[in-house]
């Protein structure tokens, strides 16, 4: 007999399969949730849930990530104990640089930053380290305490800093309960240099992605630092200049440095390339510019930068990898009294700010200091207001450079200026919004010692611009704003789309504005004249059209031409002087009545009438059409002040439903055949003339007394005759009649 098998036992082995099944299920279920997850949740979760390990480096996207400890480095993010919580992040940073971690994670909370004890205190701000991002949750506030202190920064990069992201979360200033009352040993009580974010020649630099708001001076301001200096004086210095192949030469009016101090770049210093450079600033007993030439330590000439700048952007001069010393010529018939500064500096280089909210500031958004390749993308910088400048980005970096700057794709919104760019070089300004309420009436101006602007397809909004030269402003639309070009050289204006808007030329040099391919049109919400002003010497313009409420005025130039300028259903208007070529207007009414000459040829003129009205215009119609329909009445030309008027070799069609007084073409005013003559000569030769009904061609009679003998030669007349003046030259007339 078979015995039973147990039923518990069974049961038992059964459910252990079940389990093991089940426990496998779980496990792969498991995985492929954790492989979904790593997927889907992004990095910043990963980064928030991330705890440290002690001895190890957790390492996400190949980012070794440090999450603050509070409390192990007496941190509160409550905003309360600013000197403990300012002392603690600063040594986290250290230590976790040390350690080798690469992001250093501060989590949502409000930390509160230490007013310190003196203006600018090295240890009331949290100084970054290099190789390092400093990554703030979207809710964490790095805040300034409450202070009276002229000057003080919040989150601060010196010269050693390099390679260092600050993304996300919110540092903000004291604006708001600063105490403005106190006044610094060496400062004027403006307390506007309260920065939130200060470089001082740090190097290779993002910020993105950060809320900057409500600081007594810049959001952020990016500056340099003077690294080594000594003077030049009159004994390292001699007779004599340097010729282009580094040789020494006899060359009146120059001075050159003695070789004193053959291996002037083996200062430890220069070993860091980020200090490589030199400057020359402060110079007394010299004019003008100075040359510097490179050597090697043999005496082998390597290179010279020429006509070099004191203290500016174009004085600064990379030292060649190679070389150990320089000479430098300067200006001068004599050694004596001479004295100049040789510097040594530290400019931020390579640094994105990028997805910003940059607002409430009281000095400026950004200012743009010593630097060189500065890149401002994707931010919005707005309310900038308080004290001077007030701008949203400022380039203004004293004696430093400034180069290279682009500012790309920002919105600009409510700050008293948007943007001021006042010495330095070499910036793009493309696809920006420079938004409406500016509060001094200049949204973005470049100033004469700024050298290359190219301001490219943005959209001014209510927002004026102003520049005096050096400057490239191509794809630009203008919505009730203006734009002015007020002289210097360089300046290339091309393809202007204006709505209710207007452009303001003075011409300063020969060449030195160039315009072209400008549409200005209205709306009917523009009640007054927009258009164009020309002043100042020749300019020549090209493919230029004015619809609506717009006119073409100033007092131009006698030697200026605008080419294909057209005038669509325009209102009255003073016309500039100068010669208009292969223009165009349908409707419009043109007073030439400035002093000089306006000249009209190849033109092709619709329902439209001239007269001109001063005895020192000089106007001449020459190979142009003239077609009026019934809409105008009265005359197409007409004379009633002039130093000389020629029509030259036009034609002119005239269609009235009835009968028209008035001549198609008068010389004199209305009834001034007994009065002295305002019209000294006129000319009327080779045109021919085309009435549908019979009325007077052309018209002297009114000329006055006085006037010399008109010239009225060749013209052709349909319908139309001659009523002319006892003593003018008749000649050649032909009349026909239908």
């Amino acid at each position: 007999m078979k015995k039973r098998r147990n039923p518990p036992l069974l049961v038992a082995s059964i459910f252990g399969v079940i389990l093991f099944l089940i426990a496998i299920v779980l496990v792969l279920h498991k995985d492929a949730s954790i492989a979904e997850t790593s997927e889907t949740i992004p990095v910043q979760k990963q980064i928030t849930n991330q705890r440290p390990i002690e001895n190890s480096n957790p390492v996400i996207d190949g980012e070794s990530i440090y999450e603050l400890e509070l409390t192990k480095w007496g941190i509160y993010n409550d905003g309360t104990h600013p000197n403990e919580t300012t002392n603690g992040i600063n040594e986290a940073l250290k230590w976790a640089q040390s350690e080798g971690f690469t992001t250093f994670y501060v989590p949502a909370g409000n930390y509160l930053v230490s007013k310190g004890k003196s203006e600018d205190d090295p240890d009331a701000r949290i100084n970054m380290v290099s190789n390092m991002t400093f990554l703030l949750d979207g809710n964490a506030v790095i805040q300034k305490e409450t202070n009276g202190f002229e000057i003080y920064s919040t989150l601060f990069l010196d010269s050693e800093v390099d390679n260092v992201t600050i993304k996300g979360g919110t540092i903000r200033g004291d604006r708001e309960t600063h105490d403005y009352s106190q006044k610094g040993e060496y400062t004027e009580g403006t307390h506007e240099w309260g920065n939130g974010i200060n470089t001082k020649g740090a190097s290779n630099i993002i910020i993105d992605g950060v809320k900057i708001e409500k600081f007594t001076g810049d959001g952020i301001e990016i500056g340099g630092a003077t690294i080594y200096g000594e003077y030049i004086t009159e004994d390292d210095l001699e007779l004599g200049g340097i010729n282009d192949e580094g040789k020494p030469v006899f060359q009146k009016g120059k001075i050159r440095s003695n070789n004193y101090d053959v291996e002037n770049f083996n200062n430890p210093i220069y070993s860091n390339p980020h200090y490589r450079n030199v400057m020359m600033w402060i110079p007394n007993g010299v004019e003008e510019n100075y040359d510097i030439f490179f050597y090697r330590k043999d005496g082998s000439f390597i290179k010279s930068d020429k006509d070099q700048h004191f203290n500016s952007t174009w004085g600064f001069s990379d030292v060649p990898d190679d070389a150990d010393y320089f000479r430098v010529v300067f200006n001068s018939d004599t050694v004596q009294d001479v004295q100049v500064n040789r510097m040594t500096v530290a400019i931020t280089k390579n640094m994105t700010i990028k997805n910003c909210d940059i607002g409430y500031n009281r000095r400026q958004g950004i200012t743009v200091g010593a630097s060189d390749d500065i890149k401002i993308i994707n931010n919005k910088i707005h309310n900038t207001n308080g004290t001077a400048p007030e701008s949203g980005i400022d380039i203004e970096p004293g004696f430093f450079p400034a180069i290279n700057t682009l500012v790309k794709g920002n919105q600009f919104l409510n700050n008293k200026i948007h943007m001021v760019f006042s010495y330095g070089g070499n910036a793009r300004v493309e696809e920006n919004y420079f938004g409406p309420n500016v509060t001094n009436g200049i949204g973005f101006s470049i100033n004469p010692a700024y050298y290359g602007a190219d301001v490219t397809n943005n959209e001014f909004d209510h927002t004026n611009f102003i520049t005096w030269g050096n400057t490239k402003f191509l794809g630009n639309k203008l919505i009730s704003s203006s734009a002015s070009f007020e002289g210097g050289s360089a300046v290339v204006v091309d393809g202007v789309d204006g709505v209710d808007s207007s452009l303001g030329f003075t011409q300063t040099e020969e060449g030195g504005i160039k315009a072209s391919n400008i549409m200005l049109k209205s709306t009917e919400q523009q009640t007054t004249s927009g258009g164009i002003t020309v002043y100042g010497e020749p300019i020549h313009m090209t493919n230029i059209t004015l619809q609506g409420n717009n006119v073409f005025s100033g007092d131009g130039n006698n030697e200026s031409v605008y080419d294909h300028v057209n005038f669509n259903h325009t209102p009255e208007m003073s016309i500039a002087s100068g010669t208009y070529t292969n223009c165009s207007t349908n409707v419009g009414e043109f007073a030439l009545n400035i002093p000089g000459r306006i000249n009209f040829h190849k033109c092709k003129f619709i329902n439209t009438t001239f007269y001109t009205y001063n005895q020192e215009t000089e106007a001449t119609f020459q190979h142009s059409s003239f077609d009026n329909d019934e809409s105008i009445t009265s005359q197409i030309i007409l004379a009633m002040e002039a130093k000389k008027i020629s029509i030259l070799n036009n034609t002119f069609n005239s269609i009235v439903n009835e009968r028209e007084d008035y001549p198609i073409i008068q010389i004199g005013r209305d009834a001034s055949a007994h009065n002295p003559t305002k019209v000294m000569g006129a000319t009327a030769e080779g045109n021919k003339i085309s009435s549908n009904i019979t009325r007077m061609g052309i018209d002297t009679v009114n000329g006055g007394v006085g006037a010399s003998s008109f010239l009225i030669k060749d013209n052709i007349l349909y319908n139309a005759t001659l009523n002319l003046k006892s003593n003018d030259i008749n000649k050649n007339n032909q009349m026909f009649s239908n």
